[in-house]
């Protein structure tokens, strides 16, 4: 079985990319009572918003059986009832879109490195990548688009960007100048957070000074309930405080005991837990998610030590419909 790798070493070696479509679209949508009589353009999620009954999943999670053999994991995720894909590599998005469509899937959102943005790879003698060839955030926007992908996510910001508050600061600004340029292409933006942006700093959080920069028109926010909740925040409490900003969450579990980290980089593989075996209160955080209108919610499990990772994403799974959110 191949070693699994962690967030960075993936991006390391993917070099990732990114997704489109804006996010509340759906809520500009022409109800069923339209007064024209034009058949209703709400899109399935809106119809029965209940997060079990078009369940995602981030492709990170299998993504050692992905490299492996792409069409037959894409295969087992739809037959185990997967709807939704987010990616994690939107390089790939052209060649498997369609099979993921053709497999009664559907790919909402992607993550990409922070570098088409800042144009800061960090240095390759010591940990950094080496820029893609021909490749760029406007390609990047363009290939989603092309290929009817809704969202774009910066994924991770590396240890050479954020060694002082305004580091994250100025990500933040760059956040906005592409968010403008994803907006005028028809591709959301949106931001994934991990636990170091909630770091106490000279007496703020960096993860609230990037909020106040960062336009909720251009910049949603992708809430990843695992890294919330392990530095130490409520998740359902920042839904309700950023409601505005929140279109998806990664749904994954904590593993009681887990020491509070803010750190990211160093936490136990086995802190990750399908949902469920954990101590988040999902009931509490889909409720808030439904009051918010989060339409998107992807399974996501980093690391799977304890079980095989379709076990891991079947226990999600029924746990999810369990609880019929």
């Amino acid at each position: 079985m191949t070693k699994s790798i962690n967030r960075k070493e993936f991006i390391r070696l993917s070099t990732a990319a990114a997704l489109s479509l804006p996010v509340w679209s759906m809520i500009s949508c022409k109800s069923p009572d339209s007064q024209n009589g034009e058949e209703s353009a709400l899109p399935a999620e809106m119809a029965d918003p209940t997060y079990a009954s078009h369940p995602g999943l981030q492709l990170y999670t299998v993504r050692d059986l992905f490299a492996q053999d792409p069409e037959g994991t894409l295969k087992q995720l739809a037959d185990l009832g997967i709807k939704q894909l987010e990616f994690y590599d939107a390089t790939a998005l052209k060649t498997y879109v369609p099979k993921v469509k053709d497999l009664g899937m559907e790919v909402i959102s992607t993550h990409f490195s922070p570098g088409l943005i800042t144009g800061n790879w960090g240095d390759p003698a010591n940990g950094g990548m080496t820029p893609p060839e021909n490749y760029s955030f406007e390609r990047m926007i363009e290939e989603c688009a092309a290929s009817g992908v809704r969202y774009a996510g910066i994924a991770y910001i590396f240890p050479w960007d954020r060694t002082s508050l305004d580091n994250f600061k100025h990500i933040a600004e760059k956040a906005n100048e592409a968010g403008e340029k994803s907006k005028a292409a028809g591709v959301q933006l949106y931001y994934h957070n991990h636990s170091f942006e909630f770091k106490p700093t000279d007496g703020t959080t960096p993860f609230e000074e990037m909020m106040k920069i960062m336009d909720p028109d251009l910049v949603k926010l992708e809430l990843d309930l695992f890294w919330t909740k392990i530095s130490g925040n409520d998740p359902a409490a920042m839904i309700g405080k950023h409601a505005d900003r929140v279109i998806m969450m990664h749904l994954k579990d904590l593993k009681a005991g887990t020491p509070l980290d803010t750190d990211t980089a160093n936490v136990d593989p086995g802190a990750f837990q399908p949902m469920g075996d954990g101590i988040i209160d999902f009931k509490q955080v889909l409720t808030a998610a439904h009051a918010a209108q989060v339409p998107y919610g992807f399974i996501e499990q980093d690391q799977s030590p304890d079980l095989p990772v379709m076990e891991s994403i079947q226990r999600s799974l029924t746990y999810l419909q369990g609880l019929g959110m």
